[in-house]
């Protein structure tokens, strides 16, 4: 939009929009490594911070105490961990298991009541941490914590498990679970439609490794399968879409059996909503990524700009009356969603001087999904300097914070400090 508004001799201008020429990095999104460490019998060391790297998987291997109770030694080393993590600003996606050799039924425990004892332990320390998880992954059982190859994947154990979790963190913490029949084995279809399935969604650790993504989903339509079976991709991709709304999605991806070509890739990705991938895992893949062009950019470089969300400013209208009314067009050209609060807040300012604040706008980003746009709007007074002067010029500048922390949430357009130029007032110019 760049035509002039005028109303009595005053001219509104918005901003035309440049691309930022630097990687955009928001929080709740993007690469991750993980850090693997084993309670109780190893001492840890402290993690590192990446430049640019706001998440980070923590790894807890527990398989040494797969014939007793986690002692407090074990316990208290898991919160040194966390409180390592959340020291360095991570927010952490969290998975705690029995096995990181692909050996899970030697290593988890005999008994399913241990099982769910260790769960409830796990569970006791994660509650003091609930502010700085992003998402807790898997049930403590199969190979890498992973849910599969695991005597203790039945329905009456994953309902268990998932009740037992859901129950003990009150909702608080998001829970991802392997694969999307992995929840309706658990519960049935009225269950979930009665919110059995609340703060529960899906990591999968075989995205774009073969047409099932591994068989993280399966080769026949929902059709020919019951409700306790895999579905096809098309299918499982539109169940999970309610859950994926409401708990990120992401893991690992590998090299393909067959060859995808760059818009393949974004639109697969894009489809899954994918807001975290592992940033060292396949190094296969990710390589042929940083060799790949796409879009001006290495194919690596738009995905992981494009993880999550990435908003756009699409247009502003300002109406100048008595009252001055500004509306925002805000756009999300990410793969995912923007799934916490935000604080969305128009700020004015005279030239030379600091910005004024001038309220928080109506409308939320909050569940923003790749693709949608929505509608910001506040109307305030006329500034009282425009009735002052014959000749003025009024910039106007939109910011985003998280609530829950205050980060800062950054545009893909260029920004100062104070936020993002939407556009400029004048009189007597």
């Amino acid at each position: 939009m760049l035509s002039f508004i005028k109303n009595f001799g005053v001219s509104f201008q918005p901003n035309c929009w440049e691309e930022e020429d630097t990687r955009v990095d928001n929080p709740g999104r993007g690469f991750y490594r993980i850090y693997t460490y084993y309670p109780g019998t190893v001492p840890y060391e402290p993690p590192v911070r990446y430049e640019g790297e706001c998440l980070a998987l923590v790894l807890m291997d527990i398989g040494a105490f797969r014939d007793r109770e986690l002692d407090f030694s074990a316990l208290n080393e898991m919160r040194s961990i966390l409180s390592a993590f959340r020291d360095l600003g991570f927010q952490m996606i969290v998975r705690i298991c029995y096995d990181t050799e692909g050996k899970g039924m030697v290593r988890e425990p005999s008994l399913f009541s241990l099982v769910k004892k260790h769960f409830s332990q796990v569970i006791s320390v994660l509650k003091e941490f609930e502010e700085d998880i992003y998402v807790y992954q898997g049930l403590l059982v199969g190979n890498w914590g992973e849910m599969h190859e695991s005597k203790f994947l039945s329905p009456k154990c994953l309902q268990e498990l998932i009740t037992l979790f859901r129950q003990e963190t009150d909702g608080r913490i998001p829970l991802s679970i392997r694969k999307p029949v992995q929840l309706r084995c658990a519960f049935s279809e009225n269950a979930l439609s009665q919110g059995a399935g609340g703060k529960i969604g899906f990591f999968n650790d075989g995205i774009l490794g073969s047409q099932t993504h591994l068989g993280t989903f399966g080769p026949e339509t929902a059709g020919k399968c019951g409700w306790g079976e895999m579905w096809g991709t098309e299918e499982e991709i539109l169940f999970m879409k309610p859950f994926v709304d409401e708990v990120p999605y992401g893991g690992e991806v590998l090299f393909p059996t067959e060859p995808l070509k760059p818009e393949q890739v974004v639109k697969i990705l894009s489809k899954l909503r994918v807001s975290y991938l592992n940033s060292t895992h396949e190094e296969r893949m990710l390589t042929e990524w940083k060799k790949t062009s796409y879009e001006g950019k290495t194919l690596y470089e738009y995905v992981e700009e494009h993880l999550g969300y990435l908003l756009r400013v699409r247009s502003v209208g300002m109406k100048l009356g008595k009252r001055w009314d500004c509306t925002v067009e805000v756009f999300n050209d990410g793969f995912g969603v923007l799934y916490e609060e935000a604080e969305v807040l128009l700020w004015m300012r005279q030239e030379g001087q600091t910005p004024i604040l001038l309220g928080r706008m109506e409308g939320t980003l909050r569940g923003i999904t790749g693709g949608e746009s929505r509608m910001l709007r506040l109307a305030f007074d006329r500034p009282s300097c425009s009735e002052k002067s014959q000749h003025y010029r009024l910039e106007f500048l939109l910011s985003i914070r998280r609530m829950c922390d205050q980060k800062q949430i950054f545009f893909a357009q260029k920004s100062e400090e104070a936020g993002i130029l939407l556009g400029t007032v004048f009189r007597g110019r």
